[in-house]
């Protein structure tokens, strides 16, 4: 296990992974950096980042690896087919910040322990702004050694952290925030369809419930993009789509999921529409009515 922590490598520079990197190296982090598109991690050079080659490179050394990858099967071909799990020191931590479910959770926990590494299971809540503020909550779970030495790390990427006791909690607390936040989104979607269907001006809705109990951030952040349909990316659609599909995966027959199966269904028909790499909000395409055809 780590004892300080001065280096870091983070590998997956996406929208959410590049922030974190560039707040670790203004931390005073030794930060490195790897992406599948090497043009994003290398567009971290002026923030103090290193960008490497390969995935290996990248971790050789570090106190602390952190993966902000797609889903499983990218964090397992990253550390296990890619090689950086066996490039690791003994005493460094993996901290799988990625949101990839209970099972593959559990099969890349013991990719690391089979290789003598730590692992901190650590999604996070939060979208681009959040990571690029350094805003993030991060909800971890993985040995109590571990704890101390990480304190610095997620201080200079996160407002908060959670610790929920063995690896894998974390992982299921956030797929129990996910639903909530699928369920607004989506719900938020049809709300503006149908103000739309009644010829309601939907910024009345919002300017109606601004503040009151029913009210949310996600209302008056997510609401003017669905009105007006322009979609700037702070959470791929084709993600939450993903989200989705963990949480059904995870329960199972645990419950009956009406809802998150409607959830399901409506954000799979926004991505057959063509908006998977517009942001999420863009689930409120799905309850509009198709654009008529001429004849």
């Amino acid at each position: 296990m780590p004892g300080q922590v001065t280096s870091v490598a983070v590998l997956g520079t996406g929208i959410m992974g590049g922030a974190m990197a560039k707040n670790l190296a203004a931390a005073g982090f030794e930060t490195r950096a790897w992406n599948r598109d090497s043009s994003k991690a290398e567009a971290l050079a002026d923030a103090g980042v290193t960008a490497q080659e390969t995935p290996a490179e990248a971790v050789d050394s570090a106190d602390a690896v952190i993966t902000m990858l797609a889903d499983g099967a990218a964090a397992r071909s990253v550390m296990d087919e890619q090689g950086a799990l066996s490039a690791m020191d003994t005493r460094a931590v993996w901290v799988q910040a990625s949101t990839v479910g209970v099972a593959a959770t559990e099969e890349l926990s013991g990719l690391a322990g089979g290789c003598g590494i730590g692992f901190v299971d650590a999604p996070v809540l939060g979208t681009k702004q959040p990571a690029e503020d350094g805003d993030l909550v991060i909800l971890a779970s993985g040995p109590r050694e571990c704890q101390e030495p990480l304190g610095p790390v997620f201080d200079a990427i996160s407002k908060k952290t959670v610790w929920l006791g063995e690896a894998g909690k974390g992982t299921r607390l956030k797929l129990v925030v996910n639903s909530w936040i699928l369920a607004m989104t989506t719900a938020l979607g049809e709300t503006v369809a149908i103000a739309e269907a009644l010829d309601v001006d939907p910024s009345a809705f919002l300017e109606a419930i601004d503040g009151a109990a029913m009210d949310s951030p996600y209302a008056q952040t997510k609401g003017p993009a669905m009105i007006s349909g322009s979609y700037e990316t702070s959470f791929p659609l084709s993600l939450a789509l993903k989200d989705v599909r963990l949480v059904l995966e995870a329960v199972g027959d645990g419950a009956e999921l009406r809802l998150m199966e409607a959830i399901r269904a409506t954000n799979e028909r926004a991505e057959e529409l063509g908006h998977g790499e517009a942001d999420m909000a863009a689930v409120a395409e799905a309850a509009r009515p198709a654009p008529s055809r001429p004849a």
